[in-house]
């Protein structure tokens, strides 16, 4: 009897295990690229996401709501962003507020700044 408690234990941790709920959110692209004449770039973003199971999901930019799907496993988006720092997104489950899938989109400057120094090449001191 105690063999058979100890094997549908064991059992269940091990199928716990095989289903476990992962998400995945993709975006391209992944950096953008400010020029010289602007300090912001807008890019078309394009975020792709999928889950285990079928569930309600948002898409967030910081703490702004963006887009929503309801008992979605999989889902697209495209979106037209005006980004000036490193912008993270999120996807999160509107009922209970937990993070289920990050993604970072990182900015870039075109133009090389200048670099000085702090004291002359000549001095000792």
């Amino acid at each position: 009897m105690k063999y058979l408690i100890l094997i549908v234990f064991t059992a269940s941790l091990f199928s716990g295990v095989s289903m476990a709920k992962t998400t995945m959110l993709y975006v391209s692209p992944k950096v953008c690229v400010v020029s010289e004449q602007q300090d912001f770039c807008d890019v078309n973003l394009q975020f792709s996401w999928q889950q285990a199971s079928a569930n309600d999901v948002c898409l967030y930019q910081h703490t702004t709501q963006i887009k929503c799907w309801q008992q979605q496993q999989t889902g697209q988006f495209n979106y037209k962003a005006r980004v000036q720092v490193e912008t993270l997104y999120s996807l999160i489950n509107p009922h209970t507020g937990a993070s289920l899938a990050n993604v970072l989109v990182e900015v870039q400057s075109a133009h090389a700044k200048k670099q000085y120094r702090l004291r002359s090449p000549w001095s000792f001191f």
